[in-house]
């Protein structure tokens, strides 16, 4: 069930390269001196156009592992194993303890970035702009909105990729437990939603990653 964090460490990886790029953008060297004051504000730059599809990606992700989690519990037998098959056939036996670690390990991983993207956009939105820039104050700002949206957008390529990742092994998962009919507790309707949740997490991610790829880049041209 490691496989369950593929999604997750893919995610991660988007997430660093991102903020690494962020990290190495241009910043003012020794003393700074500003003549007017510009107050800015984490919220102002939090694009809220992805609210909706990265709510429903968080709560979709949420609903996912609650279920893995409790379809594990219901069925795990008195040696803490499930058994994807009856008594005397040819069996894998999963341990109730190696889903639950990999589950604790995608939650970790998706509130712990969320946490660094937010102190990542919080960095974008405070610091200084260039001394003696010719960039006049629409295009700082632009610049920084565009780095705080793409902070935004690898965030929800974590929580996706996560999600598509949990969802294709639960499918499994469940086709195997399913099969058996000493098993066989209704699971079938649900592998059928779990299937959707698949192709809807793909469609996700593939969305997020374009929006990402057509953002400017700190020239102002595309990338």
């Amino acid at each position: 069930m490691s496989a369950l964090l593929a999604g997750t460490v893919f995610g991660v990886c988007v997430i660093t390269g991102v903020l690494i790029g962020e990290l190495r953008a241009p910043r003012p060297e020794g003393a700074v001196r500003a003549a007017m004051l510009t107050p800015r504000h984490v919220r102002d730059y939090l694009p809220r156009r992805y609210s909706l599809l990265l709510g429903a990606l968080v709560l979709a992700l949420a609903v996912l592992l609650t279920f893995v989690i409790t379809v594990t519990r219901s069925m795990v037998g008195p040696d803490s194993f499930i058994h994807a098959a009856c008594p005397g056939d040819v069996e894998f036996v999963v341990s109730q303890r190696e889903i639950l670690s990999a589950v604790l390990g995608v939650v970790v991983c998706v509130v712990g970035g969320a946490g660094v993207c937010l102190f990542a956009v919080r960095r974008i939105v405070t610091r200084p702009a260039l001394p003696g820039s010719p960039v006049p104050d629409a295009a700082d700002h632009a610049l920084r909105a565009a780095s705080a949206e793409a902070v935004t957008l690898v965030w929800g390529c974590l929580v996706a990729s996560s999600l598509l990742a949990s969802a294709a092994i639960a499918s499994i998962y469940l086709e195997s437990l399913a099969s058996a009919p000493c098993n066989n507790h209704g699971l079938a309707a649900p592998s059928i939603l779990v299937y959707l949740v698949v192709a809807s997490s793909a469609a996700g991610l593939i969305y997020l990653l374009v929006r990402l790829t057509r953002l400017p880049g700190l020239s102002g041209a595309p990338v």
